[in-house]
């Protein structure tokens, strides 16, 4: 087990370019499980490798142990590597796959075996022990990568989206017995994906990219309910959280025009961070309040054409567009509001719902930075 730490670290392919990774700065607990994500092209990957050392790292530093393996080869920063496509040797069986870099490492003969059965075991894999590659499903030629970088039982355990060539129900399963394992072994551990509900099911914490440059890096919870910035809060989150650009802010108060859906009062701490006369307001599924149906209600209520209804098993999401534009400067970010139907109300496409932010479940942006108002 080990601690990691970025230092300033950049990955430049091209100086007239913007950097891959931009100068990262990150510090990974011994025994923790962290998982970078973000969209396609945001550096995760690159970054996870410049820590493997299959990058150079152009700028910066990249600590292990607090030991500076910047300019360190691969081989002797005592990491393992989990690809997404397994890169199993196809003539070798499970044992092979398994033993190989440790009879490249001169290991005696009896730790490997004990290691590679170790490992078999706890991959449920004794009985594919003496398989090849070709006669296995994806899910077990994943679990043998896997088991090929237990036995080297490293310092640290490098994941680049190993799930994303499986089937759904097997990623699932697949998913809890990665995080089982590294529960158990205890070894720090840095994963990546694309995929945010993987991350956020998975990780101790998460690190949030975007473009090279980290977004923010937090617990599951705190990214979920108080993301640092409008990309966070769009990113994480299934379905997404609604964005309304340009709400009025008078007196401590934000203020909805004619809609009076988003009358309130701002919490007083963040009211004093308010420089402008407007605010970006966020709102998650979840947290707006049906005030009615196809009427108005007892209170005034944002009124929302219901597009598309998506029906999830337990769950109901409506996905509309604002039919009043009364106000022509209050805007929602891509025209589109996400609502979760609580049980009892009944909704179909085609109806006009009137919505309200509840109580607390707003978060208030900058709309010059897009900054959340509480880490200003």
């Amino acid at each position: 087990m080990a601690t990691v730490e970025f230092r300033q670290a950049s990955r430049i392919y091209d100086p007239a370019r913007p950097p891959a990774v931009s100068r990262v700065n990150l510090e990974i607990a011994d025994g923790e499980f962290l998982v970078l994500v973000g969209p396609s092209g945001c550096g995760k990957s690159t970054t996870l490798r410049m820590l493997a050392g299959l990058e150079p790292v152009d700028e910066g530093q990249i600590l292990i142990d607090g030991q500076d393996v910047t300019e360190t080869r691969p081989r002797e920063r005592d990491v393992a590597m989990v690809f997404q496509s397994y890169a199993l040797y196809p003539n070798m069986t499970a044992r092979q796959n398994m033993a190989f870099a440790l009879e490249n490492a001169k290991v005696d003969k009896a730790t490997i075996e004990e290691r590679v059965a170790f490992a078999a075991k706890m991959l449920d894999l004794e009985d594919l022990i003496d398989k090849k590659p070709a006669a296995m499903s994806g899910g077990q030629r994943q679990r043998v990568a896997m088991g090929r970088a237990i036995v080297r039982q490293p310092k640290v355990f490098l994941m680049d989206e190993p799930l994303s060539n499986l089937d759904a129900k097997l990623r699932v399963s697949t998913r809890a017995q990665i995080l089982a394992l590294q529960r158990e072994l205890g070894t720090t551990t840095v994963y990546v994906t694309h995929d945010q509900t993987e991350a956020m099911t998975m990780g101790d914490r998460v690190c949030v990219l975007k473009k090279g440059i980290l977004q923010q890096v937090d617990t599951p919870d705190t990214l979920y309910n108080n993301p640092g910035n409008t990309f966070v809060a769009t990113f994480i989150g299934s379905p997404a959280m609604t964005i309304i650009e340009n709400v009025p802010f008078i007196d401590g108060r934000v203020v909805g025009g004619k809609d009076h859906a988003l009358d309130y009062y701002m919490p007083r701490e963040l009211a004093a961070k308010v420089k402008t006369d407007r605010v970006v307001v966020g709102v998650r599924p979840e947290n707006w309040e049906i005030a009615g149906v196809n009427h108005a209600g007892e209170q005034y209520g944002l009124p929302v054409h219901v597009d598309i209804v998506e029906h999830l098993g337990s769950e109901l999401y409506v996905y509309g567009s604002r039919q009043e534009q009364a106000d022509s400067k209050v805007a929602v970010r891509g025209d589109r509001i996400t609502v979760k139907v609580p049980r009892g109300i009944d909704i179909d496409q085609g109806d006009t719902i009137y919505l309200r932010p509840m109580e607390g479940g707003s978060v208030f942006f900058d709309p010059e930075t897009e900054i959340n108002y509480d880490y200003l």
